[in-house]
């Protein structure tokens, strides 16, 4: 018998090692990641799903997966583990071997060179977005994995083929154009064409009762929309798309990177888009505006639109290679809404709007406790979601600005496009386009990246005693001495331009959340700009500002009241007045106007929405009419899913604490939080700052960790924001602090978005 050296036995080891491959552990770790895009190519998604008539049946999955390999122990991404009733590889069937969010693979069964497996399964209901007559699939970050078994990481692009058997009355729309249907035995069959390569993150099915409509060009649309008066807003819709599928054209020197462009009004839809190619979603609300829309509502829509069209060429053909650089497909989509939107818009000032837009927003995350760098680490993608924030989609842009000024436009431009043919249906990381864009500066791009993309927190520049950032072109805590408050508050309403005033407002505001500016001497500050200020977007900004000192200054309600009556104020600021008042006032005198207001149910530019709305806010006021508030206003809802939306957040303003409680208590449950939305809506409510009841914090608090493992991106801190957003006592701020305590080790990425949801709070408190 041969004795084996040490270098022999060590190679041995590592060839072993490299067929096993990565321990099985839940997510998708950097290791799995990385090992297996050095191992995996050439895939490609044979899916065919089954969805039954009732909601109550399980949906069935059959995934034909083909790839080729270079050998050893394969692992499937695949949440829903006991839901895979079959496994076969390369023809053998095998027992599924499914643990820690994964079905293993044998190497045995596997060979080096091409593969085929086979597994029949039942895909989680969340991710389908199941309801009675309609789903949708939302599957970013790293969602896929719990409807189909996948390589559930953005770098193993793989095409998609797909087959619906469903009802015989329901539509269907996915990546790729649609072949045939037919139907058989009363089911319809539909069968689409193979995809283009794509991440499976932007994977998407959407079925159901759904109504369409085909434009002249081909493109058509999705939605359930019953009000004439929204459906007529479709051709304005349409056209606002074009326009920005033929800029961003004519800017990269790329046509269109995919074969069709389709998109789904989807009703309470957890984001305002999602930017699947051949098939993307938006929110309703964000696309249908009321009868009179403010500016600010009608640029929303517009940014939103360029923001997911821009997608399709950051983002959707050029990927990153992990999530660790989401921002750079949302900073570039930002960046581009803002540069799309200004030739719609030829009034607009531009750098008052990029200002509200980016600035304000990112200061909202930048300075508090929970403040993060723009390019965060990230270990597993089961925690993907929580990368994404202010600071991801709003001070990226602003830093991203800098970065085109520093080098020029022209230059800028022609680094992107060499960046996007490099990559084009492939992925790339943010150092490699700083690589690029190197070549086009003799500045050193790498130290101003560190800087300023992978560091924490807003720059805090020297106390000065005059006015600062005037130009609104800056971004950080202008901190301002006595001096420089004081010419601030006197220049504040004269100043000639809206970024000026909104600039300095902004340093106002950042100087009393700094405790150097009382928070009754800012309320006085608006209430004299607001007496004369004719654009919507300052005066939207300052009546937010005003809500924050709601806690400190009791006037605030006079201050908008009296706006609201203000003949010589744009209808706009009026209705923005009106609405902030429904929320923050206490005065029974005005509850009784706004209950008249309401009985019409017509006038002052309220749409619908606003109507609901405010029958919440007279409910908590006035308990005693709450049936007939909630009788009188489901009446007018005829759209069957805001209807539901309006019957499912009502309890929420129950006079009973006992049904209140039970509301509560059945967000706990997963099963009842599909519709996230609706669910922020009912947790604010709950805690409404006229209940002043904390008893909700600690169990929401409690409840974070799982809140985030089964819902989508951005609801972990819209769940908190929603419960933490009416309370400003002590009681609260204490049963934060003393929570935060008792977890010395929760999960980082988590945690800071607990500490930017309760940095109101806790600084009020302080």
């Amino acid at each position: 018998m041969r004795t084996l050296g040490l270098a022999t036995c060590v190679a041995l080891a590592c060839v072993a090692t490299a067929c096993m491959g990565p321990e099985v552990e839940s997510g998708v770790s950097r290791e799995l990641a990385r090992h297996r895009k050095a191992n995996i190519s050439q895939i490609c998604y044979n899916l065919e799903y089954s969805f039954p008539d009732a909601l109550e049946e399980p949906v069935q999955g059959r995934l034909t997966l083909a790839f080729d390999s270079r050998g050893g122990q394969v692992q499937l991404d695949f949440r829903p583990e006991g839901t895979v009733q079959e496994v076969s590889i390369n023809g053998v069937p095998v027992e599924p071997d499914c643990r820690e969010e994964h079905i293993v693979l044998p190497s045995k069964y596997l060979r080096r060179g091409s593969n085929e497996v086979f597994v029949a399964f039942t895909p989680d209901d969340a991710s389908l977005n199941r309801h009675k007559d309609y789903l949708y699939t939302l599957l970013v970050p790293e969602r896929a994995r719990t409807v189909f078994p996948c390589f559930d990481q953005p770098d193993l692009k793989a095409r998609f083929n797909l087959k619906l058997d469903m009802p015989s009355d329901w539509v269907a729309v996915s990546n790729a154009h649609a072949d045939s249907e037919e139907i058989v035995g009363g089911r319809k069959h539909m069968v689409f064409a193979e995809s283009g390569l794509i991440s499976t993150y932007l994977f998407e099915i959407t079925a159901g009762l759904w109504k369409s409509h085909t434009f002249d060009n081909g493109m058509t649309v999705y939605h359930r929309e019953t009000d004439p008066r929204r459906i007529a807003q479709l051709p304005d819709i349409q056209a606002q798309i074009e326009y920005a599928l033929g800029w961003m054209a004519e800017y990269t020197g790329i046509p269109m990177p995919f074969e069709k462009y389709d998109y789904v009004i989807v009703p309470g839809f957890q984001f305002g888009g999602m930017e699947h190619p051949g098939a993307i979603l938006f929110n309703d609300n964000k696309l249908f505006l009321g009868e009179a829309p403010t500016d600010a509502e009608k640029l929303a829509r517009v940014d939103l639109l360029a923001h997911e069209t821009a997608h399709l060429w950051f983002g959707d053909a050029v990927t990153m290679e992990w999530f660790d650089d989401v921002w750079t497909k949302e900073v570039f989509a930002n960046l581009f809404a803002a540069m799309i939107s200004r030739p719609m818009f030829p009034d607009i000032d531009f750098s008052l709007k990029d200002f509200r837009s980016f600035n304000v927003r990112a200061y909202e995350e930048d300075r508090t406790e929970g403040a993060v760098p723009i390019r965060q680490r990230l270990d597993n993608l089961q925690d993907a979601g929580l990368i994404y924030g202010n600071i991801v989609y709003d001070k990226a842009p602003v830093v991203m600005r800098m970065l085109a000024d520093l080098l020029g436009e022209e230059p800028f431009r022609e680094g992107l496009r060499e960046y996007l043919g490099r990559y084009m249906y492939s992925n790339a990381t943010w150092p490699e386009l700083i690589d690029i864009l190197d070549g086009y500066t003799p500045r050193d791009l790498k130290a101003w990246s560190h800087s300023w993309v992978e560091e924490a927190g807003m720059p805090v520049y020297a106390p000065s005693d005059s006015l600062a950032n005037l130009d609104a072109m800056g971004y950080g805590y202008y901190q301002l001495t006595d001096k420089g408050l004081q010419a601030s508050v006197e220049a504040l309403p004269s100043l000639p331009e809206a970024h000026q005033r909104l600039s300095t407002l902004a340093n106002l505001y950042e100087n009393m959340l700094g405790g150097r500016f009382a928070p009754s001497a800012l309320a006085s500050c608006i209430d004299t700009l607001l007496r004369t200020e004719t654009n919507p977007l300052v005066a939207s900004v300052a009546m937010e500002y005003l809500g924050e000192t709601a806690w400190a200054f009791d006037g605030m309600e006079v201050i908008l009241n009296s706006l609201c009556d203000n003949p010589s104020a744009p209808q706009q600021i009026r209705l923005g007045a009106f609405r902030q008042l429904a929320h923050y006032h206490k005065d029974p005198s005005i509850t009784e106007r706004l209950l008249a207001v309401w009985s019409s149910g017509q006038g002052q530019g309220l749409s619908e929405d606003d109507f609901t709305t405010l029958s919440f806010e007279l409910a908590i006021r006035r308990p005693e009419l709450s049936d007939h508030i909630r009788q009188v206003q489901r009446g007018r809802i005829s759209n069957p899913d805001r209807r539901a939306r309006f019957e499912f957040i009502w309890p929420a303003v129950s006079p009973s604490e006992a049904v209140r409680d039970s509301v509560f208590n059945s967000l706990l449950e997963p099963s009842n939080r599909l519709t996230e939305p609706w669910v922020e809506t009912s947790l604010a409510l709950l805690n409404h700052p006229l209940r002043n009841n904390v008893k909700y914090i600690v169990p929401a608090l409690d409840e974070m960790q799982e809140v985030q493992r089964t819902g989508d991106i951005f609801f972990p801190k819209r769940w908190i924001v929603a419960v933490l957003s009416g309370h400003r006592s002590p009681e609260a701020a204490a049963a934060v602090r003393l929570w935060l305590d008792a977890h010395p080790d929760y999960p980082p990425l988590l945690r800071t978005k607990i500490l930017q949801a309760a940095d109101p709070l806790l600084r009020t408190c302080k």
